[in-house]
């Protein structure tokens, strides 16, 4: 595409995303795509450069997560790194489909949760029982990395 048209499409989406309320920051930069295969699972990212050295980087494959806002290119080295290192410890397990699975439901559910309030008046005892399901499945996973053989060791988890 030529560099004029990106302009126009640009000025349009900020004219009309300004009409709709919305504040349009326009961030210049270099969007990046990087894919790597492990034991025929695509690991896919995707990360934008802005014009003052931050890196937003998410997974799009094989199932969708937000990662991170990094400062330099060597922040955002390493996370992918030990990404690609986990995905590929995790991998040796008999089971490691059967986890990628899991995780794109996990994604799925999140969707479906957001339709469900967007588009439907949920009765506070329906709500209740959501929240609290959410609770037994994240006491469910941490009960399991106390029960459970620690096998990655380069860094520590970021959530548990």
């Amino acid at each position: 595409m030529k560099q004029a048209y990106l302009k126009t499409e640009m000025s349009q989406h900020e004219m009309i995303l300004n009409q709709m309320g919305g504040h349009v920051k326009i961030i210049k930069g270099i969007m990046c795509y990087v894919k790597f295969n492990v034991k025929d699972i695509d690991v896919e990212y995707v990360y934008h450069i802005n014009n003052v050295n931050n890196y937003f980087l998410q997974r799009i494959s094989p199932y969708p997560m937000n990662i991170g806002t990094y400062a330099n290119k060597d922040e955002i080295l390493t996370v992918i790194k030990h990404d690609i290192t986990q995905f590929e410890n995790a991998s040796n397990s008999t089971i490691f489909e059967k986890f990628i699975n899991t995780n794109k439901r996990f994604a799925d559910t999140g969707r479906h949760f957001e339709d469900l309030y967007l588009y439907y008046n949920i009765p506070h005892e329906m709500f209740k029982k959501l929240n609290d399901s959410l609770d037994e499945i994240d006491d469910y996973i941490k009960n399991h990395t106390i029960q459970s053989k620690r096998i990655y060791f380069e860094k520590d988890p970021d959530t548990l």
